[in-house]
């Protein structure tokens, strides 16, 4: 190819003979054979959207070829469904499927036998394959059958199962109220309620209580208020607080304080303190207590100051105790009992008596309440054996479940001084209050 000034010139290349090619038919069947079982044996190749794993491809019901989320391997063969879900059946389920399959089954047990409300939700907690992996709360995985078929040995090598026992739950532990038998006995700590009452009528017993009384002898108005209690640590007995029966341990403790509010500052005069240690045992309607209780007596620092000529002392019992309560019908009860200080001081001697009775009912409502009236008689040797009369009568209400009793009424005593700081005062009160029994 040349040019010249405006003239472009092509010089034709020389035509080669095509040379004549030969078809084979054997050769080429054979070839299309080879790529056929290529592309048979080789696995799909298909790029995720999400993850880059190669997709498998199964035959949904319908017929139409769906892709199967799966992870595949494709070194190793191609499971079937039923392979898989047999391995999945025989797999060792999870803590989280265990623990919502034996809730669950532990809750159709509580429901068939004593339906319990307030119980707490697990279904947020369920998996996926909970719902299809139940089993018996008693029963060990390791114990439980195995379900084995003919393509699970490879399974095997792949997955290898681990024989583990049942977890404990916390529902086969815990619960939301401990167990009660209210017609049988056993043993229980803190138990509910007291198999021996304390006298709504007895003036040095532990309770909550506010009274203003005015002394007739002294022309004083003064305020006693008591603050304590009595609850029981250990029982062997029935459950509830209805009237239990069997054996009990209580523990008490109290301040006894008197007041004069017309006094400048509201003087404290003095304050008793009781604590003791009792047994208890209830037999039908009749309760019987013993033990130990200490009681001693101290002035008021402000009283002292005021009375600088006065001699304090210190009045100290220490005695054992045994007490019998026994029920009339189910409103009147009378009881007795008696106590010897094994140590005193300050002018306190070791005999002393008290016994009494008292009239409960128990309310058709507990917002209706019931009246009450009580007297007791309190003997000491710290006077020669001359005691003090003290009586109550008013209004109260009862709880149903702890038995507590709260009262509003009057109350009249007369006998020796009821702060046992003076024994040489005997005193005249009447008045009205508040009172909460345990």
């Amino acid at each position: 190819m040349w040019a010249g000034d405006s003239t472009l010139f092509v010089k034709p290349m020389p035509l080669i003979p095509m040379q004549q090619i030969s078809i084979h038919p054997q050769n080429t069947i054979q070839r299309c054979l080879l790529a056929v079982v290529a592309v048979a044996i080789l696995p799909t190749p298909c790029v995720a959207q999400d993850d880059g794993w190669v997709y498998a491809w199964r035959t949904q019901p319908s017929g139409e070829f769906a892709p199967d989320h799966r992870k595949v391997d494709p070194f190793q063969p191609m499971f079937s469904d039923a392979d898989l879900e047999s391995q999945a059946a025989r797999k060792t389920p999870s803590f989280l499927t265990q623990f919502t399959s034996n809730v669950k089954a532990s809750a159709r047990q509580d429901a068939d036998a004593a339906p319990i409300t307030d119980e707490p939700e697990f279904d947020a907690l369920a998996d996926s394959d909970a719902a299809e992996y139940e089993s018996d709360p008693t029963t060990s995985f390791a114990q439980q059958p195995a379900q084995v078929s003919a393509g699970d040995t490879q399974l095997d090598e792949l997955m290898p199962q681990i024989a583990t026992d049942l977890p404990i739950t916390p529902q086969q532990v815990f619960s939301n109220a401990p167990a009660q038998c209210n017609s049988c006995f056993g043993w229980q700590v803190l138990p509910q309620g007291l198999m021996y009452k304390s006298y709504i009528a007895g003036e040095k017993e532990p309770r909550l209580q506010f009274t203003q009384l005015h002394d007739t002898r002294s022309n004083q108005r003064v305020w006693d208020a008591v603050f304590g209690g009595r609850v029981g640590l250990l029982r062997y007995g029935s459950f509830g607080s209805v009237k239990p029966q069997g054996f009990q341990l209580d523990i008490e403790g109290a301040v006894f304080a008197r007041v004069l509010p017309d006094e400048r500052s509201t003087m404290l005069v003095g304050s008793d303190y009781r604590v003791g240690l009792l047994g208890t045992n209830r037999f039908g309607g009749t309760a019987v207590k013993y033990g130990y209780y200490h009681i001693s007596s101290h002035i008021g620092d402000e009283f002292l100051v005021a009375n600088p000529t006065l001699n304090p002392i210190n009045y100290v019992r220490d005695s054992v105790i045994v007490g019998v309560t026994q029920d009339l019908e189910h409103a009147t009860q009378i009881y007795g009992e008696i106590a010897y200080a094994l140590g005193v001081d300050g002018g306190a001697k070791p005999l002393e008596f008290q016994f009494g009775a008292q009239y409960l009912p128990v309310a058709r409502s507990t917002l209706r309440g019931a009246p009450f009236v009580a007297a007791n008689y309190h003997i000491r040797e710290d006077f020669n054996f001359q005691g003090g009369f003290n009586t109550v009568a008013g209004w109260g209400w009862q709880g149903i479940e702890t038995r507590h009793r709260l009262r509003i009424g009057l109350q009249y005593y007369n006998g020796p001084s009821l702060q046992y700081q003076f024994l040489n005062q005997v005193e005249n009160l009447y008045g009205g209050g508040i009172w909460f029994d345990y």
